[in-house]
Parts: C-alpha cells; sequence; structure tokens
C-alpha cells in the first residue's frame, strides 16, 4: 500500500518542498560528478515519496480519477491515456482538463479528449480497442508481460520487447514494432523522440510509490496478476536502465544549462533527441537508466 492508501497523500506542502530541494540540487551542482550524484539524489526523493503528484493544481484530478479510483484498472487506464495526452501542452492542463475529458470519454458522456488532435487521437482509439479486445488494459499488461518473460527469461532487451507490444496494441507507431521486438532500440524512437511514450514506461517501471501502487493493484485484480507484477520489477527479467529519459523543451533547457555551466560544452545540444541520445550514454556508462536524469531536470522552474 502507498501513502495514498494509508491516508496521507502527497499535498502542495510536499510538492513544494520536493519542489525546492530539486531546484536547489540543480543550481548548487558543481562538476560532472556532482550531477550524477545529484541526479540519483533527486530521482530516488521523486519515485520514492510521489511528492510530485502533490503539484496543487492537480492533486484532487489525480487523485479522485486515477490514483484512489475505486477501480485501479480504470485508473490505470486513465494514466495511461494522459500520458498520450501529453503533447505541446502544459502538464497541469494533462492532468486536470485532458484527465477530465478522457473519464467522460471512457464512460460515453464527452467526445474524445482534446477534439480528435491528430497527435493523440489515434493513439486513444487504439488503446480503447485493445480494452475492447482483451477486457481491460491490466489484463493486456498481465498477458503481454508474462508471454515476453517466460519466452525471453532474463534476455537484455525485454523492455524494449514490451515497447513493441505497446506500439502495436497501444500507441500508434507501426513502424518501429519490428526492432521492438527484437530487443532492439530504433534510432528514431528515443525518449526525445517520443517522450510521452517514455514517460509513461519511465512510471510504471521505475516509480516505488504511488504509481507502483496503482500498477500492482490493477495487475492483481486478474488471473496471473501477480506473477507479471513480480516479472515486471524484476531487474533480470525487465532492466530498468533500458527506460529513455523522456526529453520534452524544459528537459532540453535544463540538460543544456547545467552542462553549460559545467564548462561541458559537447554535452549542449538544441535536438530534443540528440539530449535523449547523449543522456542514455552517459547514464549507462555509469551504470543507471537515463530517466534518472528526469527529476532533477524536470522539475527545476524553467519552462
Amino acid at each position: 500500500m502507498c501513502r495514498i492508501c494509508c491516508g496521507n497523500p502527497p499535498d502542495a506542502l510536499s510538492f513544494k518542498g520536493f519542489e525546492k530541494k530539486v531546484i536547489d540540487a540543480l543550481h548548487g551542482v558543481k562538476s560532472r560528478t556532482h550531477f550524477l550524484d545529484e541526479a540519483r539524489r533527486m530521482d530516488k526523493l521523486r519515485f520514492d515519496t510521489g511528492d510530485e503528484w502533490g503539484e496543487p493544481t492537480i492533486f484532487h484530478t489525480v487523485r479522485r480519477l486515477i490514483f484512489s479510483n475505486p477501480d485501479p484498472d480504470e485508473g490505470l487506464l486513465l494514466f495511461t491515456l494522459s500520458c498520450w495526452l501529453d503533447m505541446q501542452a502544459p502538464f497541469i492542463t494533462v492532468w486536470t482538463t485532458y484527465l477530465r475529458q478522457a473519464k467522460n470519454w471512457i464512460d460515453g458522456i464527452g467526445p474524445v479528449p482534446r477534439e480528435n488532435y491528430p497527435a493523440t487521437t489515434p493513439h486513444l482509439f487504439l488503446t480503447r480497442k485493445a480494452v475492447q479486445t482483451h477486457g481491460s488494459i491490466s489484463q493486456w499488461f498481465v498477458r503481454k508481460i508474462n508471454e515476453i518473460a517466460e519466452k525471453h527469461r532474463s534476455e537484455s532487451g525485454n523492455i524494449y520487447k514490451l515497447a513493441g507490444e505497446i506500439c502495436t496494441d497501444l500507441y500508434s507507431k507501426p513502424e518501429v514494432v519490428d526492432l521492438l521486438r527484437n530487443g532492439i532500440l530504433p534510432n528514431s524512437f528515443s525518449g526525445g523522440d517520443h517522450k510521452r511514450f517514455w514517460m509513461l514506461m519511465m512510471f510504471l517501471r521505475r516509480d516505488n510509490s504511488v504509481v507502483r501502487c496503482l500498477f500492482t493493484r490493477a495487475l492483481r485484480k486478474f488471473d496471473n496478476g501477480q506473477k507479471a507484477v513480480q516479472y515486471w520489477y524484476d531487474p533480470q527479467y525487465f532492466n530498468p536502465i533500458e527506460c529513455e529519459l523522456p526529453v520534452d523543451r524544459r528537459v532540453s533547457a535544463n540538460w543544456n544549462s547545467a552542462f553549460g555551466r559545467l564548462k561541458m560544452l559537447d554535452f549542449q545540444t538544441e535536438n530534443t533527441s540528440h539530449v535523449a541520445r547523449k543522456a542514455r550514454s552517459f547514464a549507462r556508462g555509469n551504470g543507471f537508466s537515463p530517466s534518472v536524469f528526469d527529476a532533477i531536470l524536470f522539475y527545476s522552474g524553467i519552462e
């Protein structure tokens, strides 16, 4: 059970405390090694506490519709749809307005969210079709996680293989499916190319607080769900080092600012895809997931 289940949800005060720690950490970085240490410290704080979900504009909506939803399977579906809707929009709009629109849409009392926005609508309809086919999004995850784990065991690339299944059934990106299913990350599918996709993967695999609790409760509702949860959180089967850094303009700006102050000009680039690749090389060279950089870069105050 997470802190929300125990009646101690993140709130505005905990969010502000978390945000201040992140800003202070990034602005206080003195060296490359210090940046790595602070990034890992902020990443742990983020995913161990869930404080980010206390952001005062969003926390009532995300708690009611997602994390405290009496049906965790619906909460997981709404979390996934909100990630698909997170494109060229402020995150506050995504986790309030678009989340409410998604709830009305799946209830059949509202139109497709974002008024048929071409960059998001195909993913929404594909996900809805998968839910109709498999019975629920949780049953889809149970089936795919167990199939990959039992077929490929502890092979590398299992995160990518699941990504290939998601790009077949939930997220409309058929041109990358073949490589992903073979455990290979396509050059065109970095965290800078598909930020919202890798945001979902990062939260589902690496969160240790409220998202993990939601995902676990949702999958355990169904046969073989507990087995899927055990496989998913076992790094021998699904290694979190394969989770990309989700790069948007804010993350890119803070990446360039941080390495500019450190005089590491070879790390700077205006291209979000290049930021993702540089982050992957930098992180993996030090033995951890590139998504570790997300907390210190996303919550450090630059819009």
